[in-house]
């Protein structure tokens, strides 16, 4: 009877300790499981993260990549403007995707097609803004060869105009100076003293010019005392020569010119004797140019 009742008590412990192995392994086996689980969910978790700072990144670096060419030219301006736009709706569509897909692994997958698209878009946009650079490029060539071809063209107008304008000038030549003293009669008579010089008289040929534009011209006689001063007899007369200066005139003359030659006679003239001895510039003018220059000696 003893001997069957250890007998028995030794099968319950055996059973309590096949249950408590099996319940030990069955632990063990969701332990296991447990632990895998969490360290794909840990991994699935990491993959969507390091997903979702690719595509920020991505998106920070196009726009940073594109906006570098901005204010190269206008029609970059606008191509950008537009990649701007498009990488804008792009970032609210990765937004709502993450918002709306509670599936982290088809987030995850959706997330890497995203940053393919981004990848694809930038790259197009950079397609198109070399070859807009490139057009840019030939467009300010070209524009570059046309400038300095008509900075030529205009060289040679302007050389053509001067030409022009130098050989339409009005010449004047064989101009003859002489002083006279008036006697009492009124008689003018030639003298070479400065004190007894009433009138100083000049008398020159303007020469033909068929270039010339034919029409009135002013012409000027500008003669100069030794001392610097401009002799103003009994016709007085102002102008303004070529280099806008206003200069006295001794006398003036208004004539007619045809484009042939033509002889033009002006004189200082004064009652009173007032001259002085020494050199005298003689100075004409044909409208406010300077056409001739010449000096006369009283003694």
């Amino acid at each position: 009877m003893e001997e069957q009742k250890s007998k028995q008590n030794r099968n319950a412990i055996s059973l309590v300790l096949l249950l408590l192995i099996a319940s030990l392994g069955f632990n063990f086996y969701q332990w296991r499981n447990h632990a895998n689980a969490v360290v794909e969910y840990t991994n699935d978790i990491d993959s969507l993260n390091t997903a979702r700072m690719d595509v920020d990144r991505e998106l920070q670096s196009i726009t940073l990549e594109l906006e570098k060419y901005r204010g190269i030219a206008g029609n970059l301006d606008t191509l950008l403007n537009d990649a701007n736009n498009k990488i804008a709706l792009q970032d609210q569509k990765i937004k709502k995707l993450i918002a709306e897909e509670k599936d982290k692994t088809k987030l995850n997958k959706r997330l890497k097609e995203e940053l393919a698209e981004l990848r694809k878009l930038r790259d197009e946009y950079l397609d198109q803004i070399d070859n807009l650079m490139a057009e840019n490029k030939t467009l300010k060539d070209q524009n570059t060869s046309l400038n300095s071809k008509i900075d030529s063209l205009n060289e040679q107008r302007n050389m053509l105009q001067t030409k022009v304008t130098t050989a339409s000038q009005l010449k004047v030549e064989y101009l003859k100076l002489s002083s006279y003293k008036k006697r009492n009669s009124g008689k003018f008579v030639e003298s070479v003293l400065a004190k007894r010089t009433n009138k100083i008289n000049a008398c020159f040929t303007i020469m033909d010019n068929k270039i010339a534009p034919a029409g009135d011209k002013m012409v000027y006689l500008v003669i100069t005392e030794p001392g610097g001063k401009v002799l103003m007899g009994n016709s007085k007369a102002q102008f303004v020569n070529s280099e806008n200066v206003t200069v006295d005139a001794t006398a003036s003359q208004k004539v007619t010119y045809t484009g042939d030659k033509q002889d033009v006679c002006l004189a200082y003239e004064n009652d009173e004797r007032i001259l002085e001895s020494g050199t005298y510039n003689v100075n004409v003018y044909v409208e406010n140019t300077l056409v001739h220059q010449s000096t006369y000696v009283l003694k």
